[in-house]
């Protein structure tokens, strides 16, 4: 953001604190330019590029044994049934039966209690670190059904927690916004970062971001807005977003940590006189965030194109593993560790997704996992 941008949003009292002569010509300030030039200059450049391949690279040794029940736990936020559309798709293919159930984010373990109640031969959750869910996790070790998962936060799977563990974390597509960020701003990036805490594997994105940005960018600054389910619910991201960045106004670039928390921040921004001063980046896009790109509408800049779908895919593989195998194949773990994503921040890229403007995975995933399976 630019010395004018910044003063054209400041009350008189914050001027007169800020000091008038900020306000003026930049003077001796080449060498500060200089500087920050200098170090978005060496930041490594962002992932742009759609993958083309899926990240495991292992086969089965045979096709999976038909007739197994994989049982998903899908949370409450709208990418979870994103995830479950993928569940269900690959256990499809694989063969196997598919029941489902939304539990409460306050309840994991609620749900995952429910879960062991129709016995099925594996469970599958995103987004909740074992320790939230440990005497159930241990319960279900002891009847013998093995739980896989996608995003629990930075840890290892292990014979009483998870089986398996695709995309460990979000940190990877928290560094690639901030590296982003910090290239588009010239080194320059004042970041707000909109999330919801009560996710836990939310602020492995927050982690992602603030660490790459403290480690190339030292004229850059962070900053969170906390939310709630209930704002998301209740339609109250806009507002809060509003009076934040009023408070804050050397912010220039809000981060979203999905796509859904941006529903109505554009209009909200753009009757509050805020739409030419910040730019819109994030995680998790979808049709309304490619669209804009696409259309230009000066704010939706850069948007991960997050493969939720194939996330389903990936823990499908998972409990095939487990579920045949015993375990999962030495080296597994590493080919996982992150998805495949990648941000979208032009509109030929952008046009590139059409029909369905959204992002369910690398070209012909589907067939590349059947391959694994011995399916194809």
């Amino acid at each position: 953001m630019t010395t004018w941008q910044r003063c054209a949003r400041m009350s008189l009292p914050v001027l007169l604190a800020f000091g008038l002569a900020a306000c003026g010509s930049s003077g001796d300030s080449t060498s500060g330019g200089d500087a920050t030039a200098a170090a978005a200059a060496s930041a490594p450049a962002p992932l742009t590029t759609a993958p083309t391949k899926i990240t495991n690279t292992t086969p089965l040794a045979k096709p999976p044994t038909a007739g197994k029940t994989f049982f998903w736990l899908q949370c409450e936020l709208p990418i979870c049934e994103k995830i479950g559309g993928g569940v269900k798709a690959a256990t499809k293919t694989a063969g196997w039966d598919f029941k489902s159930l939304v539990y409460k984010s306050a309840d994991p373990g609620g749900g995952l209690e429910s879960a062991l109640q129709q016995k099925p031969d594996v469970i599958g959750i995103t987004g909740i670190p074992s320790a939230a869910i440990k005497s159930q996790l241990k319960a279900a070790a002891q009847a013998g059904v093995p739980v896989v998962t996608c995003s629990p936060g930075p840890e290892e799977p292990s014979a009483e927690t998870y089986a398996a563990i695709c995309s460990q974390t979000t940190g990877p597509d928290g560094e690639n916004l901030a590296k982003w960020a910090i290239k588009d701003s010239g080194g320059e990036a004042h970041t707000v970062m909109v999330t919801i805490p009560s996710f836990p594997s939310l602020q492995t994105t927050v982690d992602g971001l603030n660490s790459t940005m403290e480690k190339y960018c030292p004229g850059c600054s962070t900053g969170e807005l906390e939310l709630t389910v209930d704002d998301l619910a209740g339609g109250q991201v806009a507002s809060k977003l509003v009076a934040y960045l009023q408070s804050h106004p050397d912010t220039n670039y809000v981060v979203f940590n999905f796509a859904d928390l941006e529903i109505g921040v554009p209009e909200a921004l753009k009757g509050a006189g805020l739409d030419k001063l910040v730019k819109l980046i994030g995680n998790g896009a979808g049709p309304q965030q490619f669209e804009a790109i696409i259309k230009g509408n000066g704010m939706d800049a850069a948007w991960v194109a997050y493969p939720a779908v194939y996330e389903g895919w990936q823990l499908v593989d998972a409990a095939l593993r487990v579920v045949d195998g015993g375990t999962v194949p030495d080296g597994y773990q590493k080919e996982i560790a992150a998805l495949p994503s990648y941000i979208v921040d032009t509109p030929e890229s952008a046009k590139a997704l059409a029909p369905s403007y959204d992002y369910a995975g690398p070209a012909g995933y589907e067939e590349q996992f059947e391959t694994l399976w011995q399916l194809g």
